[in-house]
Parts: C-alpha cells; structure tokens; sequence
C-alpha cells in the first residue's frame, strides 16, 4: 500500500475518514487517529451540524421495572401489563408449591424469580422504544370510565383472598385445588 499523496512512499496508516494510505509525513493525528490534511481542511471549511438537541425518551423506566419485579408480577403492573401480571403471579405460586412438593422443584423458585425480573425489563425497554405511553388528554375527566379503571381487577383480589383465608380456617384445601387446575387457569389467562 502506497501513500495517495506520495506514491513512491509506502503508507503507514488510512485516513479515518476517507480512507486513503497515508505516509508519515501526510498523517495528522488527532486523539490517536489518522487525518489527511484534505479531510481536516473540508472539515474546517464546512463544519459538522449541530446535532439536534437529545428529547429524553418517554415511557416506563426499565430500571424501575425491574426492581418492582423483586415481587414478581409488580413490575408488569407498573408497565400496565394486568393480565401478564396476574399469569406471572400465578406461575410464581406454581412454582413455589412445585418446589415444595418435590424433591427436584428447588431450582424452580430461583429460575422462575429471575427470568420474570429479566422478561420484565425487557419489556420495559421494548415499551419505551415504542413510545406506547401517551400523554394524558386534558378532557380526559370527561369522558365516561375505560375499560383499564374497571373493577374486574379488585374482585379477582378478592376472589383470590377469599380463597387464601378459607385455605387458612382449613374449610378448603386450596393447595390441592391449586395443584390440579393451576394449568388450566394459565391456559384461561393466555387466551
């Protein structure tokens, strides 16, 4: 490889930015990376752009979720994902009782705590990427209640407590139920 400038000389190094040989006395380094004089002068002459000014990027935090996913499932409601929310819930409860059940469940817990907390802030991330979060409108009060404000969610709460507190007076064992149709109700949910 010979110099561009100099032929009879051999080239040392390439132009970082148009990539011609260069000998020594053709280089111009700047912070370590080669010039040639060409570039440096067009570059004078004509400058760069000015960037325009960085719009920080609206949406859910993902570090945020993923520290609420300490609690499995807290993070999806932070990101308005319900439904997953309640499917993460369920399969973290299905997969404490299959760890307490068998002798090969204890490595359940920890693999399912930790995927949910990854599979969180991903989703995070792809949410904010997105953009999915809008502003809230100002006649927003007027308009009758959305589906998201409806009382479906609370009375799952309390269907599911309910259900807790009589397993807890022993008037149902919920245990069993749950061991035999906690499939049925992931596959509900994912419909």
């Amino acid at each position: 490889m010979k110099c561009h400038f100099h032929p009879e000389i051999d080239g040392l190094s390439e132009c970082r930015l148009c990539g011609r040989a260069l000998c020594a006395s053709c280089a111009v380094e700047i912070q370590g990376a080669p010039y040639c004089r060409e570039c440096l002068q067009s570059r004078i002459e004509q400058p760069l752009p000015a960037s325009p000014p960085r719009v920080p990027a609206r949406g859910p935090s993902a570090k945020v979720a993923g520290w609420l996913s300490l609690l499995p499932g807290l993070g999806l409601v932070y990101l308005g994902e319900y439904l997953k929310a309640l499917t993460v819930g369920l399969l973290g409860v299905g997969a404490i009782h299959f760890a307490d059940h068998t002798d090969a469940g204890g490595i359940a817990v920890p693999l399912f705590w930790i995927g949910q907390m990854i599979y969180t802030v991903q989703e995070a991330r792809r949410l904010r990427r997105a953009g999915t979060i809008e502003e809230p409108e100002p006649e927003a009060a007027a308009r009758p209640r959305a589906e998201k404000d409806s009382p479906l969610w609370g009375a799952i709460l309390i269907a599911v407590g309910t259900l807790f507190l009589l397993d807890q007076f022993e008037m149902l064992d919920f245990g069993y139920i749950f061991e035999r149709f906690w499939p049925v109700l992931n596959i509900i949910l994912g419909s």
